[in-house]
């Protein structure tokens, strides 16, 4: 049967009422999201493609602007958990800026604004979107790489998520979380991945 419980975050303590679903093991959170979100994660790696040339290379860093920096300002809003200790990730976006300069690539105005909640729920969602994009940056640097660029010139983001433990963890604190509805952390899960897929093909498809 589910119960209700008060959860306090982190940020001028803000109270976020959680009502929770029956138990479910903690390990098979990522599965769950994983498993839920599989047809929007291929979306987004679809839209991304292969950057084989500079070109596509800089429309690749336009739609990851278009969404990255929007969902980072949008977390940097939003109340963390006590369980998180302080944990905060590497956000990117300043990397990302810097390789957009280097490459003298035109900043573009986001895809829209992004609704979602301000609930733990939420959080983890979004989190596990972007944190979970650094598993494919390391496949990315190696393109990126290949393409003559580097850590100090063009590809910093990429460098700085395939060096990060970000992930790993991210992985810990959804283990050890408070029960959730899962539901919604897949549905911010999946508006994540709508908005990046939406930023690539705007951007990439141009």
């Amino acid at each position: 049967m589910a119960v209700a419980v008060t959860h306090r975050c982190a940020r001028n303590d803000d109270i976020v009422n959680i009502a929770l679903l029956p138990p479910m093991t903690a390990s098979s959170r990522r599965f769950l999201l994983r498993e839920r979100t599989s047809h929007q994660h291929s979306a987004v790696d679809t839209a991304v493609g292969s950057f084989d040339t500079l070109e596509r290379y800089r429309l690749y860093l336009q739609g990851l602007h278009a969404f990255r920096l929007p969902l980072e300002a949008r977390l940097t809003e939003m109340p963390w958990p006590v369980h998180f200790s302080g944990w905060r990730p590497r956000f990117i976006g300043d990397l990302i800026l810097r390789d957009m300069d280097d490459l003298n690539v035109t900043v573009r105005p986001p895809v829209h604004d992004i609704s979602i909640r301000s609930d733990l729920e939420s959080l983890m969602g979004v989190l596990y979107v972007l944190q979970g994009s650094s598993l494919g940056a390391r496949i990315l640097y190696v393109r990126a790489r290949d393409l003559g660029l580097s850590e100090a010139y063009g590809a910093s983001h990429l460098a700085g998520q395939a060096q990060s433990k970000d992930w790993k963890t991210f992985l810990q604190f959804l283990d050890s979380a408070p029960q959730m509805h899962m539901d919604r952390v897949v549905e911010a899960s999946q508006v994540a991945f709508a908005v990046a897929e939406t930023a690539f093909r705007e951007n990439i498809d141009a």
